[in-house]
């Protein structure tokens, strides 16, 4: 596994990383074209033995990473899906094919590194949440808008006229830009805190919290809970994925 690429493609971000590194290589919003952007990003990468892809992107966008992998490295990657049960997990989805491949490699990675039972936060283009056990049980999770999402959708369905600037931390809105901010990380916050006590009431377990994806910069320090980040969570999930696929 020494050369091989890992690669997350989301809706909004494509990050990458190789597997003799260990380390996330980088992240960039796919903001044009994804051959230009790949152009710029990865012309001065070494050539992967194998590319490994989990992707839960709009087919043009994969369609797109898979011509210039082609045309520059001579490769197509290989692309990951989940499975009932992987790495010491069975998926809580009555139909695992329908739980997204990004998810399912941050919940294995979550439980790896916090086996009594985790809540893995993915705070991207939409906030999931994903409750697993301390025997290895995806419990199944939640799904909401991400936070750019929650406010774009409320500035569009009101007649407000504001213009989001960076909000000091506070426990109360002061302003209505600040009210709206506030409120949408807040709610993030709320449904963390009462699923892991939820989970502790029911006396299942006493899960870590670890998050995840660009926005969680922005709930980290509202979220009284001890956790962890781990920005390159999905990447670490497919790395042990791929180990098990191998033996």
């Amino acid at each position: 596994m020494s050369n091989e690429l890992f690669i997350d493609l989301g809706n909004s971000r494509v990050k990458w990383m190789y597997a003799d590194r260990g380390v996330q290589e980088g992240a960039v919003h796919i903001g044009q074209p994804l051959g230009e952007l790949l152009d710029g990003k990865w012309k001065h990468l070494p050539a992967p033995d194998q590319i490994w892809l989990a992707s839960v992107a709009p087919s043009p966008v994969r369609d797109a990473l898979t011509e210039w992998t082609r045309q520059n490295w001579g490769m197509e990657p290989c692309p990951l899906a989940v499975q009932p049960v992987a790495c010491g997990v069975t998926c809580g989805y009555r139909e695992p094919e329908q739980l997204g491949v990004d998810r399912w490699m941050a919940i294995i990675a979550g439980y790896h590194h916090s086996p009594g039972g985790v809540c893995v936060v993915d705070c991207g283009t939409a906030t999931t949440l994903d409750m697993v056990d301390g025997k290895g049980r995806h419990l199944g999770g939640f799904i909401l808008p991400g936070m750019e999402m929650m406010r774009d959708c409320l500035l569009r369905g009101t007649a407000m006229d504001v213009e989001i600037e960076e909000t000091e931390l506070s426990e109360w809105g002061n302003s209505t830009a600040s009210c709206i901010d506030l409120g949408i990380r807040e709610s993030v916050v709320s449904l963390v805190e009462s699923s892991v006590e939820r989970m502790q009431a029911a006396g299942v377990c006493d899960p870590g919290v670890i998050l995840c994806g660009g926005a969680s910069a922005l709930v980290e320090p509202h979220l009284k809970l001890a956790h962890e980040h781990r920005d390159a969570l999905v990447l670490e999930g497919m790395m042990r994925f791929v180990q098990e696929l191998k033996r």
